[in-house]
Order: structure tokens, then C-alpha cells, then sequence
């Protein structure tokens, strides 16, 4: 028995579910119809079983194909929706790359906690516990905040410690706030902004900046609102300090 897709003809499941990936959306449905479900369940009843109960659940189709790829080949490297990642680092530099906004897809690897699973799944978390337990922790956050997780499991896995900003890195957020205080003439929603910004929330957390400094920053950005003047006339004083971008 094989199944066939785009001329390419598949005789076992471990080298199918590395093409899921590629083909998100179609194996959203192919993967209920019964021709791939029952080539399934010609090789591996067991796995069968467990793609059929999650199919019944509520869960956006990419996360649906990435949880059953998995189910049929545990061993993969990480492949979701058109992304594959050589390794958890270069995952952390995509997701911080899209800063301030997120990448929809890269968000469901941690609001659904698939990262962690595929950790499971590989046995990478059976030999790097910390890694693994640190992803789940900042996973969970995501039920609070799903951005804040996302930015900050961006940092964690990259190691970065600069700031990502439309598509240009910033050594640090007075360089980068010095910038956005030219261009912005509405200082205040600047202000508010910044203060509430997940990017930076996860940036004081992770940078080599003393956290409670890049705080203390942030919070000063929020006091834009009593006083519209205090961020320029700090940056104004600072500036020679840093460079301009």
C-alpha cells in the first residue's frame, strides 16, 4: 500500500510526515479523508487512532498537522507551516525577527506549547531537562500574555540580547527609543506604547541591561502622560552617550 502526492510516492510514514510542513493546509483535510487515513492505519493502527481523536478536538489546522506530523515520525527537527528550523537558536532568532509584531505561526508553536512537546517527542528533553522545563515555564505564560511569552521564548532560545525593530537591530532601547522620538510627534502614545510593549517587557528580562534600569526606563515612558516633555529632555542628555542608530 502507498499513498501519492504531487508525483512523489510514499510507502512509509516516517518520510510522509516530513512533508506535512509543506503542505499545511492540505493535509488539514487530507489527513480526515479516509485514503491517507486509512494508508495510516494500514501501517500503524495505534498512531491512526491518535491522529482520528485529534482530529476531534478544537485546534487551528496547523497546529492539528503539526501534532499528527509528530505522531507519525517523533524523531523530526522542527517543521511547522512552512518553517524548518536546524535548531532551537535559529527558531529564537525567527521569532525575534519579526519584532515589535509576531509571526501568527511561530505564536501557535507557544500558545499551544508545541515546542515542549516536539522536545518530548525528539527525546531532546530526556537529555537537556533544563532547556526543556525553562520552554514550558515560559510557554505557561502564554495564557497571560501570549506576546510576552513569544518574545520572551524569542530571547531565551536566540540568546540575543538587542533589540529587533522593524527589520533593524538596536544595541540597546535608548538608541532605539532615541530613533522612534524623532520620527513620533506623539510623544505620549510613544510613551505608552513603549511601557506596555511585550518586545521590551521580554527585552528587560533577557538583554545584558540591568533589568530593573530598563524598568525604571519603561516606566518613565509611561509618565509621558503627566509630563509630555520628560522622555525627549532625557534623551536629549543622553544622547552623546549613545550612539545614534
Amino acid at each position: 500500500m502507498s499513498y501519492k502526492i504531487d508525483n512523489t510516492e510514499f510507502t512509509d510514514l516516517f518520510s510522509l510526515a516530513k512533508i506535512f510542513y509543506l503542505h499545511s493546509d492540505f493535509f488539514s483535510r487530507e489527513l480526515r479523508e479516509s485514503k491517507l487515513f486509512d494508508f495510516i492505519e494500514e501501517l500503524d493502527s495505534s498512531k491512526a487512532e491518535k491522529i482520528k481523536k485529534l482530529s476531534l478536538l478544537s485546534l487551528p489546522d496547523d497546529v492539528f498537522v503539526f501534532k499528527s506530523s509528530y505522531i507519525l515520525n517523533p524523531y523530526m527537527d522542527l517543521r511547522i507551516k512552512g518553517y524548518r528550523f536546524k535548531d532551537y537558536h535559529d527558531l529564537g532568532k525567527a521569532m525575534l525577527a519579526y519584532g515589535p509584531s509576531t509571526d501568527q505561526v511561530l505564536l501557535e508553536l507557544v500558545r499551544y506549547g508545541l515546542l515542549s512537546q516536539q522536545m518530548e517527542s525528539s527525546l531532546f528533553a530526556d537529555d537537556h531537562r533544563e532547556i526543556y522545563l525553562r520552554v514550558k515555564e515560559i510557554e505557561e505564560k502564554s495564557e497571560e500574555d501570549s506576546q510576552f511569552a513569544y518574545f520572551s521564548l524569542g530571547y531565551y532560545l536566540s540568546g540575543n540580547q538587542t533589540i529587533i525593530y522593524k527589520g533593524i537591530e538596536y544595541q540597546n532601547i535608548y538608541n532605539l527609543t532615541y530613533f522612534l522620538a524623532k520620527q513620533e510627534k506623539d510623544l505620549d502614545s510613544l510613551g505608552a506604547y513603549l511601557s506596555f510593549s511585550p518586545l521590551f517587557k521580554a527585552y528587560s528580562l533577557f538583554s545584558k541591561e540591568d533589568g530593573k534600569k530598563v524598568e525604571s526606563y519603561l516606566h518613565l515612558c509611561q509618565e509621558l502622560e503627566k509630563s509630555s516633555r520628560s522622555l525627549q529632555d532625557f534623551l536629549e542628555k543622553n544622547k552623546e552617550k549613545n550612539d545614534n542608530p
